[in-house]
Order: C-alpha cells, then structure tokens, then sequence
C-alpha cells in the first residue's frame, strides 16, 4: 500500500463525506489519493461502461476504486484508463475496514 497512488470516483453528493473519510483513512494506512467526482448525484447508480466514457486519472495513479455498487464489467475501466480497477465498499463509512485498518462507522 505505501506509494500507492489511489483514485477514488464518486458522485457529488458523496464527495466531501469521501473526501473527509480518506482525510484520515490515507495517512493511516500510507497511500496518496485523487478523488475524481463524476457529473451525476448519486455514485450507486454508476455503471462501468459510463464510467470508463467520462473519468480522467491522474498522472501516476496506480489504481482506481469505484464505489461497490457501480456495476458491470470493470474491465471497461481498465481499458479505458490503463490502471487497475477495484469496486469498494458499498457504503464509504467501511473504507476503513476495506483497507483494514479498523471497523466500519456505525451510526
């Protein structure tokens, strides 16, 4: 993990709380991070072929994390971006616990 340069894609009503989350999350766990936001309100109705037609990954990125309900086939981003694709958890409060760190937030 440590070097790693991660880009996270969200919509816009996640963002800030995405944001906020890998804040504290990335230090702790020892990677950089680009947050890529997406021109729709609600990430879980992402699909990976709209996706792979509108992200832009930085230079140097190193792999790229979707929020856990994007469907379809990640490879699409893949080809599209020439970098690695995970889905992520399907709730952004269980990142920590995706990466290992501790439990997820409970509300």
């Amino acid at each position: 993990m440590k070097g790693e340069r991660i880009h996270f894609v969200t919509g816009r009503l996640a963002e800030f709380s995405l944001r906020a989350t890998l804040d504290d999350l990335a230090p702790r766990v020892g990677f950089d991070f680009t947050v890529g936001v997406l021109p729709i309100t609600v990430a879980a109705l992402m699909r990976a072929k709209w996706v792979a037609r509108r992200v832009e990954v930085p230079p140097n990125t190193t792999r790229v994390v979707v929020p856990g309900f994007c469907g379809g086939d990640l490879a699409v981003i893949e080809e599209a971006t020439g970098v690695p694709v995970e889905r992520g958890p399907k709730d952004l409060r269980q990142l920590p616990h995706h990466y290992g760190h501790e439990e997820p937030l409970v509300e």
